[in-house]
């Protein structure tokens, strides 16, 4: 027998689904998830633009490699902001705050929530909101009310966001995932010396990878201010 309040749920993750008020909150929560962000070679080349460094210190400072067992090759995301968890949070998220928010970014900077709101439905994902109506970013039902033609437009400026989003993905060592001390290409534009330094950072110590990268920039760039 369905109760009243089974019915109040119901109703209550209804109206949410169209609910179209939309303020930042500055809590950092959709950059502090356990997922990942895989940028693209472009928002790569960006991003090294913004910061004044080249692709491969970029590379040293801020990517990763992680891989995934479904395809056999490797996913290049950006670090986390947890050392010790490669698999939660963006390294450019400190305090709560993207410590580059002024800077391109990603598609997926840009777009977001809005990535997660279907306009032919003209409501939110399922798994977006909650049985009783909120939503895991508490910015949704803030602020002011958002037209289907404005979020239309912010989805039609990063089309790549969702489906169609292409990784960046380099293949296994020969040897397959356990042979890790397998030099292979790492889709940079990269001398065989960088490539080399790069490989040999999955082996050293967080401390160590801190020395190198200061040591790469403040011999080919002048020096680096963190962004983190």
């Amino acid at each position: 027998m369905i109760s009243a309040s089974d019915i109040t749920v119901k109703d209550g993750k209804k109206n949410g689904l169209k609910e179209r008020r939309f303020d930042c909150q500055r809590c950092g929560y959709c950059c502090s998830q356990k997922t990942l962000i895989y940028p693209s070679l472009e928002e790569i080349r960006n991003l090294s633009g913004y910061l004044s460094i080249s692709e491969c210190s970029f590379a040293l400072r801020y990517l990763q490699e992680v891989y995934d067992p479904q395809i056999n090759t490797y996913a290049v995301a950006f670090k986390t902001n947890h050392p010790d968890d490669p698999m939660t949070g963006c390294i450019f998220c400190h305090d709560n705050l993207c410590v580059i928010h002024n800077s391109p970014r990603t598609d997926l900077c840009n777009v977001f929530p809005w990535n997660h709101f279907d306009l032919e439905r003209e409501e939110w994902e399922e798994n977006f909101v909650s049985y009783d109506g909120t939503f895991w970013c508490p910015g949704i039902g803030r602020g002011r009310l958002w037209t289907l033609e404005e979020i239309r437009r912010v989805k039609e400026l990063y089309p790549k966001v969702g489906e169609k989003i292409k990784r960046l993905y380099n293949p296994p060592p020969p040897s397959g995932p356990q042979g890790t001390d397998r030099v292979r290409p790492s889709g940079f534009n990269l001398t065989m010396s960088e490539e080399r330094l790069i490989h040999k950072l999955r082996f050293l110590s967080i401390d160590k990878i801190r020395e190198v990268e200061n040591m790469v920039d403040c011999t080919y760039h002048g020096g680096h201010v963190s962004h983190y």
